[in-house]
């Protein structure tokens, strides 16, 4: 390691001054590969070891669910490490989830037939929109403007919020009357919440005195991680607990707030030491991930695109005194046309995989799916690369691949009203006037959902119709009483194949046929739902991984991660790391997007994601710009982005032949120096 022993000291100073801050406020602001991570694990152990404090009085909390089960994998391990055993007994959770148990407990989801499951982006779509659509006449893209406008108001506590994007046709007082009918029926009827309901309910309830979050949760220090995503109505959550005495640390950097469709607020962390005028604030400055060039051109872009209040930092990259240097590699090229950059791109990965480095070691990071995959998947069938370009995805937003899931949940909870509901609805031949329809009458009847899948049903009530429909759920549901998670896949192989011939065409038997052989040998139903559930790239390896390890060995275990070149989105990425990253399709309108180029805020949280793109290498970074491009169906020349100005490096004419042996060379180095 060519980090010297120096460096990590003196890194490491400043992040045990953090952690061991007593004060009741607290910010740490961490770039990238800063250590954040540490300052949280070593926060937790001196609050163990050191002040004594209750572990059942410590939270911990991040962004999404796959973060969370990561920070609290990595307090634990630590504390435990350190031989402090004890450390299991603190929560480690999502907010959403930290409000729900907070709902739970003092019996608002009583309100339910069982505890509600909060919906995800495809129900959201596939069964909110599209029932709303079917009963009120509008198009489901009216459906989904009228929800967001509600999730707005939820995520924000006003209505029209500056950060909703604007809409032809704004959302009218009827339209939120109707909505707000249609969410209280459907959400009761389905046992489900919209994800950003949950804080608001309980931040209002808090308000009105009619929760005392500190005495339900006996909670006496909050730490908060990834803080630059959360919303208004969140620290308005955050902040409820401050007044009531909790001690708060909060961590992330504002550089890297990508949210803002989701209401994330990076102003919370920005005004936090204003708001909490009492706050410490730590900077970590010493960047250990990328090398010198690489978070050069980083650091170039977010200070030309710097967001209004942006918190002075001066990350440096500790290779720039490491032993040897390591500058790494930064590299920005044009090209004539776009099928030159993807050619280019898979040349490059094949020269580095024939000098020995990992494809599981590269990323590809696009913006534009539609435009640029393609292309690039193309050039590298074309070389015969193994890439993953997310095609689980794409399986699991699926109505077969939705059928699979719900069928595994249901293997785990039996309560899971929205698991019947896309089994009644997934099969081929089922439309959403019928779903609409029986769950209309289960309102109408003063019936329970889950009743209709397990018990006899009530005579003179369905339609012909509409009973085949629930009885075919039935059976299916059925096929599978005799699984267990513990099951292989490889054991119900026979029986999924069954299930899906009476359910779906060949073409969909094909397409999860595919799937399941991009999946390990060995994977258990439960990995299988697990894995489906996810939205992280890092927790769907971290499942394979263990997978691999499990069934092959750890000696076998490297072998069969190590053979594909990640092919993702800018969004996809963050929480990643590679050796080596390319970055292709720079150009205007493709990045910044065309609806980015009509805000400057959307503007500046490009750069902030571009940034974020960037700092996922770690040895040797590669942008590139086309100057024509296949936009459906037509060739269009582009202008170079505007980011394009910013990295201090300038832009050269490259061939499509790839990098050359001697920039190999120079890549090599630099990851043998990280």
């Amino acid at each position: 390691m060519a980090v010297t022993p120096q460096q990590i000291q003196n890194a490491q100073l400043i992040q045990n001054a953090a952690a061991q801050d007593a004060n009741q406020t607290v910010r740490l602001v961490a770039g990238p590969g800063s250590g954040k991570s540490f300052v949280i694990e070593g926060k937790v152990l001196h609050l163990l070891s050191i002040q004594n404090v209750d572990p059942k009085s410590i939270i911990a909390i991040s962004f999404t669910r796959a973060a969370a089960k990561d920070l609290k994998d990595r307090i634990y391990s630590h504390c435990i490490k350190k031989n402090q055993a004890n450390v299991t007994d603190i929560r480690v959770s999502t907010l959403h989830s930290l409000a729900l148990h907070i709902l739970r407990k003092t019996g608002n989801m009583a309100l339910y037939p069982t505890e509600p499951v909060i919906m995800d982006n495809w129900e959201l779509t596939e069964i909110f929109d599209a029932e709303y659509s079917c009963l009120n006449s509008s198009t489901k893209t009216r459906c989904s403007e009228i929800r967001h406008d509600h999730e707005a108001f939820w995520s924000t506590g006003n209505w029209n919020p500056p950060s909703l994007p604007a809409i032809p046709n704004p959302v009218t007082a009827h339209e939120r009357q109707v909505f707000q009918s249609f969410y209280d029926l459907r959400t009761q009827a389905y046992a489900c919440v919209l994800p950003g309901e949950v804080i608001r309910s309980c931040v209002d309830k808090i308000n009105a005195n009619l929760i005392d979050p500190v005495a339900e949760l006996g909670v006496e220090h909050l730490i908060v991680d990834e803080v630059q995503d959360l919303n208004p109505c969140d620290f308005e959550f955050i902040d409820l607990l401050i007044q009531r005495g909790v001690k708060v640390f909060i961590s992330g950097d504002d550089d890297q707030s990508i949210y803002s469709f989701r209401f994330a607020f990076p102003q919370g962390i920005q005004n936090f030491t204003t708001v909490y005028p009492r706050s410490t604030s730590h900077v970590l400055v010493d960047c250990f991930r990328c090398t010198t060039s690489v978070l050069s051109a980083a650091n170039n872009l977010i200070s030309t695109y710097p967001s209004p209040n942006r918190i002075p930092k001066n990350l440096t990259s500790v290779y720039s005194a490491s032993n040897p240097v390591n500058n790494g590699f930064f590299a920005a090229n044009t090209f004539t046309r776009a099928r030159d950059e993807a050619k280019f791109i898979a040349n490059s990965c094949l020269a580095l995989i024939n000098a020995g480095v990992s494809p599981n070691d590269i990323m590809v990071l696009i913006n534009n799916k539609r435009e640029q995959l393609p292309t690039i998947k193309a050039e590298f069938d074309l070389l015969n690369i193994d890439y993953d370009a997310n095609k689980k995805d794409e399986f699991k937003d699926s109505f077969h691949g939705r059928f699979i899931l719900s069928l595994l949940r249901l293997k785990e909870n039996q309560d899971d009203y929205l698991a019947y509901r896309i089994i009644l609805c997934a099969p081929n031949g089922i439309g959403i006037s019928t779903s609409c329809g029986i769950t209309d009458k289960v309102i109408n009847n003063l019936m329970n959902y889950k009743d209709l899948f397990i018990n006899p049903l009530p005579p003179s009530v369905f339609s012909t119709r509409e009973t085949k429909t629930i009885n075919k759920a039935k059976q299916n549901i059925q096929a599978t009483s005799s699984w267990a998670l513990t099951d292989t896949v490889n054991q119900r192989l026979a029986d999924i194949d069954t299930l899906l011939q009476s359910n779906f065409s060949q073409t969909e038997i094909n397409d999860w046929r595919s799937f399941y052989n991009l999946l390990p040998s060995g994977i258990t139903l439960e990995e299988l739902k697990n894995y489906l559930q996810t939205d992280s790239q890092e927790e769907k390896d971290n499942i394979l991984n263990a997978v691999n390890e499990r069934v092959n060995g750890a000696s076998q275990q490297a072998q069969q991660v190590q053979g594909k070149v990640k092919i993702m989105s800018f969004h996809s990425s963050k929480g990643l790391s590679a050796k080596v990253v390319f970055i292709p399709g720079l150009e205007e309108t493709l990045f910044p997007s065309r609806p980015a180029i009509q805000s400057p805020g959307l503007i500046l949280e490009s750069a902030r994601l571009l940034y974020v793109a960037i700092t996922r290498a770690k040895a040797a970074c590669i942008v590139s710009r086309a100057e024509s491009r296949q936009i459906h169906g037509s060739t269009v020349r582009l202008p170079a982005s505007r980011f394009c100005q910013s990295f201090g490096v300038p832009f050269q004419r490259a061939s499509s032949a790839g990098i050359s042996q001697p920039e190999v060379q120079t890549i090599l180095t630099s990851i043998a120096n990280l």
